[in-house]
């Protein structure tokens, strides 16, 4: 299965867990395709032909990020808006997503007892990415769920990353 990690880190350089992460996958992984929107676009001018073309080109696509203000990064929404477009995603011949495993790999500042009902950040991490999760479904593409590493600022953050960073892998890949 060709997998496509959709990375929207705005300072991946500066990143704890999503740098582990793809540093993992290109050590582990170099048949998993990481593709990089800061970098890409750091003009934010998005060449939806060639992100369509790339997206196509793979079965699985994981979409990285860190959640910033309990939601995806600019970049990623600007992405899911232009290349999800009509016509390519949905509507008249709107299919090419069809049958595509799509799923998120995040990584949250506070620790997982923040995102519960009644928690500081009052909902679970599965309601806050509900909108990936519907956006796949209206794509009628297959939800491949999450992968959460929940305290990025936690004091045991190396043991934690170590063992979260496989079960990464396994995700990505498996």
């Amino acid at each position: 299965m060709k997998t496509i990690v959709i990375l929207a880190h705005p300072n991946i350089e500066q990143s704890l867990v999503s740098k582990s992460w793809v540093n993992a996958l290109k050590e582990q992984h170099a048949d998993v395709t990481i593709h990089n929107i800061y970098e890409t676009y750091p003009d934010w001018n998005i060449d939806v032909a060639a992100e369509q073309k790339l997206v196509g080109a793979h079965d699985r696509i994981i979409f990285q990020f860190p959640v910033q203000w309990l939601n995806m990064t600019p970049l990623m929404k600007k992405w899911f808006d232009e290349v999800l477009s009509y016509g390519w995603a949905y509507g008249p011949d709107g299919d090419k997503l069809v049958g595509k495993e799509i799923g998120a790999a995040v990584s949250a500042g506070s620790p997982e007892e923040a995102y519960q009902v009644g928690g500081k950040n009052l909902f679970p991490l599965s309601q806050l990415l509900s909108p990936i999760e519907a956006t796949v479904n209206f794509v009628n593409a297959k939800y491949h769920s999450f992968h959460a590493f929940y305290g990025v600022f936690s004091d045991d953050l190396e043991n934690r990353l170590k063992i979260n960073t496989q079960e990464y892998l396994k995700y990505v890949t498996q």
